[in-house]
């Protein structure tokens, strides 16, 4: 087993041109995904933010060449695509999917997690993401690719817009799919997919006959809510679905999301008044990080406490005083955590122990403050089958309520849910993959409800469609029975009005002479004082300008290159400011008059660091599946 923290960016391209790429989120952040995401996988050389014409002509170039689409919820989504890309979107269920498709030459790499597309969730955020190569040859690598194709042919019957590049993706998948009618072997990491089936029975199916379940683990920053149901009966629970498999002395295993650490001392009080509530701990080492406990007992020479895995421990007494009285020893406050208290206190009557995992959001890492909250989603379940314990993993993007877990997808059901699933011989808990995680007995946690707030409409889904012609130069615009509600409104691209009244439209806009600018690829839908963004598909990728970008390099950008003064980037920036200023090369650098140690922007500003430097590390679970028939993937990203 290989669990590894790293940014998963780095697990994105390979060595060697990408042939189409598919992502599902269900918020998206299209200036991070453009600025990271895209310039990772089609190896993009320019520089976003200093180069930002350059790089807008290089990346439509490149998605001329490689089809790339990202389908989203179409209610979380932000504001502020600019690239030519397929943004498709679902509307009517809950689009919570998180997955990347790669198609390289020989194979395909699929990333199947918990984090959304955007900053945190590429980067701040704990999540966990399951890696694996497909190996077209392969038959258990087929069988995935096969299985996680049939899953693009059900999202694409849900997307409001189709668009162009989902069909041309789909069609290069299936060139490496066999054309034999023989059955596809099984696959060796299993494709859980709500809009097949409830994710949950998917997964329980994948437990032997006649295994008995001893441990249940789950993990989640979102848990279902109580219901009037859930005080009779917890059979519709995600905790009671496994009652008849669960033996008489399993336990279950629930990982919170602990909102409210005080990574800094507090007050020192009596370690009297604090038995059975969480403190932390630090260490006089320089950079330590924390640990917590919980005191249990005190006698007259010793404290017995709790450590974070939840063991039995002593320490001498008059060292837990001082560290109190040094404040290097504090009590935190009641943990702010949320999960179904009335559906767990049911779910007690079924398991032999229930038990509270906290991880917490805020935390010292390497002695500086981080916050880092949980986002990640995962299900253990431990069986014996005879007398040997198997532990069946789940990771994914489903949370642990009815509408994620125990529903099909679609109007009026379940979310859009993915995950994959593998097997580990032997038994593991969640601490054995999120080590973060915090032993909390009852008497420290009292979870409650949590309360999510009214969404106002979404008005971006009185627009239709948007759609531009670069053949006629056109954009049209057309619109949904919602758009009957709109009494006054206002459509603009590019802060430019485009059409406008103070009645519902009932006709579509065509908007002639229309050009694609770098700078946005939406329209905006103006209502009520509030902005609603609708992304514009392109009918014909390569029927788009790409101006040709950089100026041409002098003698001396090259002498300031080749001496090593300057990077590649900076020698073009150089010579486009040239050009265009009658600049001198050198003065541009350097000043007029003295040495400059620093090059300066354009008012005297700094250069900004590229935000594909600034992504912060996260929990992953990568890798590929081991060919010596491992079940568990067998090499890290």
């Amino acid at each position: 087993m290989k669990i590894e923290t790293g940014r998963v960016l780095d697990r994105l391209p390979a060595e060697e041109r990408c042939l189409g790429a598919v992502f599902t989120s269900y918020s998206f952040d299209p200036a991070f995904f453009e600025e990271n995401v895209l310039r990772a996988v089609l190896r993009l050389t320019s520089d976003p933010v200093e180069q930002a014409e350059r790089y807008h002509n290089e990346a439509r170039r490149a998605l001329q060449e490689t089809p790339v689409v990202v389908v989203v919820d179409a209610g979380e989504r932000r504001a502020g695509r600019r690239l030519p890309y397929d943004l498709l979107e679902v509307s009517e269920a809950v689009f919570h999917p998180k997955s990347v498709l790669l198609l390289y030459r020989d194979f395909a790499r699929l990333l199947v997690g918990s984090g959304n597309l955007t900053r945190p969730g590429f980067g701040e955020n704990t999540e966990l993401f399951v890696s694996t190569d497909m190996i077209y040859v392969s038959g258990p690598d087929i069988a995935l690719l096969d299985s996680f194709d049939a899953h693009l042919g059900r999202i694409e019957a849900l997307v409001r817009r189709t668009g162009t590049q989902l069909r041309l993706i789909r069609e290069e998948i299936r060139r490496r799919l066999p054309t034999a009618q023989s059955p596809a072997p099984s696959a060796g990491l299993p494709l859980l997919d709500s809009t097949a089936g409830p994710i949950l029975d998917q997964f329980a199916a994948l437990i032997p006959a006649g295994a008995i379940v001893t441990s249940v683990g789950m993990l989640a920053p979102f848990y279902e809510t109580d219901d009037i149901d859930a005080v009779v009966a917890d059979d519709t629970s995600v905790f009671g679905l496994l009652e008849k498999r669960v033996g008489p002395e399993a336990t279950l295993d629930i990982g919170l999301r602990w909102e409210n650490p005080q990574i800094q001392p507090t007050a020192p009080i009596e370690l009297s008044e604090g038995l059975n509530r969480i403190w932390a701990m630090k260490t006089a080492e320089k950079d330590a990080d924390l640990t917590y406990l919980v005191p249990t007992d005190l006698t007259r020479n010793t404290m017995a406490y709790l450590d974070g895995a939840g063991q039995r421990r002593r320490m001498p007494l008059d060292q837990a005083t001082t560290s109190v009285e040094d404040r290097t020893l504090w009590i935190q406050p009641d943990p702010l955590a949320f999960a179904p208290r009335q559906a767990i206190a049911n779910a007690s009557d079924r398991f032999s122990k229930v038990r509270y995992w906290l991880h917490p959001a805020s935390r010292l890492v390497d002695g500086r403050a981080t916050h880092r909250p949980l986002h990640a989603k995962m299900m253990a379940i431990v069986y014996r089958s005879g007398t040997r314990d198997t532990t069946l993993i789940m990771m994914g993007s489903a949370n642990m309520s009815r509408r994620a877990l125990l529903l099909k997808s679609g109007k009026g059901g379940g979310n859009v849910e993915l995950g994959l699933a593998f097997a580990i011989e032997g038994h593991f808990e969640l601490r054995d993959f999120v080590p973060d995680l915090v032993h909390a007995p009852p008497s420290a946690c009292n979870p409650a409800e949590r309360e999510f707030p009214k969404k106002d409409p979404n008005f971006a889904l009185a627009i239709d469609q948007a759609s531009h012609d670069p053949g006629s130069k056109t954009l049209h615009v057309s619109w949904t029975p919602m758009a009957a509600a709109l009494a006054s409104w206002r459509l603009s691209y590019d802060g430019r009005d485009i059409a406008s009244s103070v009645e519902a439209p009932s006709l579509a806009v065509c908007v002639k002479d229309f050009t694609l600018n770098p700078s946005t690829a939406e329209v905006i839908l103006h209502v009520d004082g509030k902005d609603y963004s609708a992304p514009i598909l392109v009918t014909d990728l390569v029927g788009l300008p790409v101006t040709s970008s950089g100026a041409g390099v002098g003698l001396e950008e090259l002498l300031l290159l080749l001496s090593r003064r300057i990077g590649t980037e900076r020698t073009l920036l150089i010579a486009e400011r040239r050009n265009s200023k009658n600049g001198d090369g050198l003065t541009s650098l350097f000043g007029r008059g003295s040495l400059q140690r620093t090059c300066s922007r354009p008012g005297g500003a700094r250069p900004k660091t590229s935000r594909m430097s600034i992504s912060l590390c996260r929990l992953s679970v990568c890798g590929s599946r081991a060919r010596s028939g491992s079940k568990l993937p067998g090499h890290a990203c």
